[in-house]
């Protein structure tokens, strides 16, 4: 048994007073840590946005408020940057309430206003 298992062996059986021992070190940390959040993957799939929501996202001088303009799934450009967006990796334009501007974000990075 190495030094981790053995570790996460005893914390264990203090945590669970004599339950039967998981030899499996990762399913040890499974249990003892319990539910991992979801995966990147996981949350760009659940956080979509449709033309017009309002929508917020933070960045170096604070938070912005805007509205989505339109979701790209295809590489694009704004402004003379490129935005490497597709199916699999969409990227949201959106238009800055205050100033106008626009610009593209992760759906990670955006959230309901």
């Amino acid at each position: 048994m190495t030094e981790t298992t053995e570790a996460l062996t005893q914390r264990w059986i203090l945590a669970f007073c004599e339950a039967p021992v998981i030899e499996d070190p990762e399913l040890m940390r499974l249990v003892l840590d319990g539910p991992q959040p979801h995966s990147e993957e996981t949350a760009v799939t659940e956080k979509t946005f449709k033309k017009g929501d309002a929508v917020e996202w933070d960045h170096s001088q604070g938070t912005t408020k805007g509205k989505v303009v339109k979701k790209a799934t295809s590489p694009t450009s704004i402004k003379g940057h490129k935005v490497a967006a597709s199916k699999d990796n969409p990227e949201y334009i959106v238009e800055s309430d205050k100033t106008g501007a626009k610009a593209a974000h992760k759906p990670e990075s955006l959230r309901k206003a």
